[in-house]
């Protein structure tokens, strides 16, 4: 957290606040999974959905302490799906500390993400409101509909490129869009300010998952701290092999990319030919065009110290290697 926002010194400090209430909440009361969840909390996470929230509120004039307590919400709300996902991707690693579920298994991990859901509506309902609380819990529904659809279509060589991008939108840019429309409006900030700022928040919500993608098929895991090719590895088809199948004339990648067991050796091989066959290359494309979006929605706010952090920060996570 401390590397990426560093540079602006007041957002760090909200962050650590956040962190901070975050970790003085009742999770669970089994001390191995407290831990774990503090490892999970305390690792090189970015923190930028929360640090969303506190650089939208500063557009308005933010009750610090509600900002706070809305901002940990939402990032409790990510850890829990983040330990979800591990279950349901069967992963070791997160942020290089070992998962809930390889730990504990996925019986406790997945009562552990259960507790922090718990937790995240518990401060919405006590300290922001009840509309951000159905907001919340629509979100939920939506990021669950993501997952679902993603599980379905494993080793499905034919998913669209619409229905990628209908994923990632429930999957991760709808949080994004969320977190800076939450932290705008509970900060008193005119309508039109608070809705180019969701606007921004879902153009950058989904390029920062297309980049997620990409380093997947190319990324080193001791950077990006966790596994290489691990969306390769379980049949999860992203914009990178998406964009590489229109581009194979001989059909061999959606033929290895239909072989039910693979290896890593398979794994080097698939992202090789998904490189290859432009995948990775139109991939970056795709998440520029998204970010100069969000960059042109952000052109249009007032003119403020917060506009120029938040372009500096979408321009920065385009080129991101971890």
């Amino acid at each position: 957290m401390a590397s990426f926002w560093e540079r602006y010194p007041r957002l760090a400090r909200g962050l650590e606040e956040v962190k901070r209430l975050i970790l003085s909440q009742e999770i669970a009361e089994d001390e191995g999974i407290r831990e774990s969840v503090r490892m999970l909390v305390e690792s090189n996470g970015k923190m930028l959905r929360p640090g969303f929230v506190l650089l939208a509120s500063s557009f308005g004039e933010p009750d610090e302490g509600k900002i706070v307590r809305l901002a940990a919400a939402i990032e409790i709300l990510h850890i829990a799906t983040l330990i979800h996902d591990d279950i349901i991707d069967e992963s070791l690693l997160r942020r290089g500390v070992p998962t809930l579920s390889a730990r504990f298994g996925p019986r406790m991990a997945v009562l552990a993400g259960d507790s922090l859901f718990a937790a995240c509506f518990s401060l919405i309902a006590e300290h922001v409101g009840a509309e951000d609380a159905r907001s919340l819990a629509q979100l939920v529904r939506r990021i669950c509909g993501s997952e679902i659809d993603q599980y379905r279509t494993r080793s499905a060589a034919s998913v669209s490129l619409r229905r990628y991008l209908r994923r990632i939108a429930g999957k991760t840019a709808a949080l994004f869009s969320v977190s800076l429309f939450a932290g705008a409006r509970q900060s008193g900030c005119p309508d039109a300010v608070s809705v180019r700022l969701r606007r921004a928040g879902y153009c950058i919500g989904m390029g920062f998952q297309i980049m997620d993608d990409v380093l997947d098929v190319e990324g080193d895991a001791v950077v990006t701290g966790k596994p290489g090719g691990r969306d390769l590895l379980q049949g999860v088809v992203t914009l990178p092999v998406v964009l590489a199948l229109k581009n194979d004339p001989d059909g061999r990648l959606a033929a290895a990319l239909a072989k039910p067991r693979r290896s890593s050796r398979v794994v080097r091989n698939l992202a090789r030919m998904v490189g290859e066959r432009g995948g990775v290359r139109e991939a970056r494309i795709a998440a520029g065009r998204y970010t100069d979006r969000a960059l042109r929605e952000i052109s249009l706010l007032p003119a403020s110290e917060p506009r120029e952090i938040l372009a500096e920060v979408t321009t920065r996570l385009l080129s991101r290697r971890s």
